[in-house]
């Protein structure tokens, strides 16, 4: 792939000045303990069963080598009951304005029947709002990146300066014309950011800042790392053009997000992916996606997350 000049410049320039400190660094044994594990049927209507910790480490689905955790479904028996088992994680902190949330991620699922998610979300969804920094359905191959919020949220005409592409403008979940709760959506143009090409490349890093002007995006593969965050001294303004960015002002006010809660998880089926024009039409998938995420637990033994570390910083 041939790098941009920006970004050579970016993985090998670094500011001198931070504005911001390290508040948590979540990783290693310690991870699992800063997140409250979700039981509560799937409310996207996923063919999915979430279970509680003890559950996830006595069958495996959680564990860390070192400081990376690994978060992974049920890839050995056939499913059954809610669906197939798997892990749905909620921050217990809460997240204000002004915060700066950095990702390391070496693996992410992928496949037929697939519905990972990295976020963001708000109290009384979705009065104060919701963030997803990276997600996508089946054999995705570039990230997404969405806002939902309550009516009065709109990017149409606002000036962004991004390299993702747009794909809606409306971020009210019940906005006219788009397809229910689809929200504003980018999707980029780099299939280093999501499923296959994103594992086989190490992964990466997605850091978002949530401040007075707006929510931005940064993606990077591991070699193109600034060196401000390698060092936990980052500085945002020495970073360039966000992959996404979603600009506040009279078109969406500052005030439609609230403590964010960071969310991990790994559904399927559901709304999205296993839409029959999605899962068949747009992926090519096989069949029915219930049946197929039922009866072939293998296909699900690379479907697992891998995070390295969330480390998230304050000015």
């Amino acid at each position: 792939m041939k790098l941009s000049t920006s970004l050579v410049v970016l993985a090998c320039g670094s500011s001198t000045v931070s504005a911001f400190r390290l508040v948590d660094n979540w990783s290693g044994n310690g991870f699992f303990d800063q997140f409250n594990f979700d039981t509560f049927n799937d409310p996207t209507h996923g063919y999915v069963d979430y279970v509680d910790r003890n559950t996830a480490q006595q069958q495996g689905l959680i564990s860390t080598s070192g400081s990376t955790v690994f978060l992974r479904p049920d890839s050995k028996n056939i499913a059954s009951g809610r669906g197939r088992r798997s892990v749905r994680l909620t921050s217990k902190k809460a997240f204000q304005q002004g915060s700066l949330i950095i990702a390391d991620i070496q693996h992410m699922p992928v496949g037929c029947g697939t519905w990972p998610a990295y976020w963001t979300v708000g109290p009384n969804w979705p009065n104060n709002g919701e963030i997803d920094i990276l997600e996508g359905v089946n054999t995705q191959t570039k990230n997404a990146y969405t806002l939902h919020t309550k009516a009065g949220c709109n990017m149409a005409g606002v000036a962004r300066d991004q390299w993702a592409q747009v794909v809606t403008q409306n971020c009210d979940v019940n906005a006219p014309g788009q397809f229910a709760n689809q929200g504003c959506s980018s999707t980029d143009g780099n299939t280093q950011t999501y499923g296959k090409d994103f594992n086989n490349g190490g992964g990466g890093m997605y850091a978002t800042l949530w401040d007075a002007s707006g929510i931005k995006i940064w993606f990077w593969w591991p070699s193109i790392v600034p060196a401000d965050v390698k060092n936990n001294n980052p500085n945002p303004a020495s970073w360039g053009r966000p992959s996404a960015v979603f600009p506040f002002g009279s078109h969406c006010p500052a005030s439609f997000f609230q403590s964010q809660q960071i969310v991990i998880n790994l559904t399927f089926c559901g709304d999205w992916a296993g839409d029959g024009n999605v899962f068949n039409g747009q992926f090519q998938c096989p069949g029915s996606c219930v049946d197929f995420v039922r009866n072939n637990p293998g296909a699900f033994a690379d479907a697992y997350w891998a995070f390295r570390s969330i480390k998230t910083y304050v000015p």
